[in-house]
């Protein structure tokens, strides 16, 4: 089992999520757990921190058009099995969606220069450039990854707690954690599990949970509508 790649199936893929209660997803971690020849995996702590532009286009675009928009994020784990001791970094991610296909594009950096990265210091990724993006949202979970092979896996998110964000946080050069953050000011008791697919043959039993052309759940626009109180056809004041 692989529990943690950076392979094609992170940069370009299809995938469908489900929203599930606990006693229905611990029905399917344990099929999951079934399939594999290695005990379960270890839980990954996550905190997420979400960006946008003034007037928020990028909220927006999630809310109105969940199956056509753009996302960019930081990422950090707990634990960070790819970092070396001693070494504290961020990656950071411009995910766009569009019809059930996911892009990403992701940037591993040293959390001492990251601040300098968002402000425009190096050019890593184009959107970035010029230092116009502010953190608007954190979100922190708890996640398991099933990793069968190169080509698919499940990722299952309990936990998810959404905080609000401060620049000093988000771009010092100290890694966030919940802790850090402090509590969150709202919970998403149900459980996120993520199918993510290069167009291989899923397990029959897995593709029939494919809820079709439903919009997709997104913590970015979840997130936003619970801590800064957007709503589908605008901003509520809060």
């Amino acid at each position: 089992m692989i529990q943690f790649a950076e392979g094609e199936v992170t940069k370009l893929r299809r995938e469908f999520k489900l929203i599930l209660h606990r006693e229905n997803a611990l029905a399917l971690c344990a099929r999951l757990s079934d399939m594999l020849d290695a005990p379960p995996p270890e839980p990954t702590r996550i905190t997420s921190v979400y960006f946008d532009k003034p007037g928020h286009p990028l909220t927006l675009r999630s809310l109105h058009t969940p199956m056509d928009c753009l996302k960019v994020r930081t990422k950090e784990y707990a634990p960070d099995l790819g970092a070396t001791p001693g070494e504290e970094r961020v990656v950071l991610e411009v995910k766009r969606e569009r019809n059930g296909v996911t892009q990403k594009r992701r940037v591993w950096v040293p959390r001492a220069s990251f601040g300098q990265v968002m402000r425009g210091g190096a050019g890593l990724l184009p959107l970035i450039a010029g230092g116009s993006l502010m953190p608007v949202l954190a979100v922190t979970y708890q996640r398991h990854v099933y990793q069968f092979s190169q080509s698919w896996r499940v990722t299952v998110d309990r936990e998810i707690g959404f905080h609000r964000v401060t620049t000093q946080l988000a771009l010092g050069q100290t890694s966030l954690s919940a802790e850090r953050l402090g509590a969150p000011l709202a919970m998403d008791g149900r459980v996120v599990v993520e199918v993510k697919h290069l167009g291989a043959e899923l397990p029959e039993w897995l593709a029939a949970l494919n809820p079709g052309c439903k919009p997709a759940y997104s913590k970015f626009a979840e997130g936003m509508a619970r801590v800064h109180e957007f709503v589908a056809d605008g901003i509520a004041e809060g």
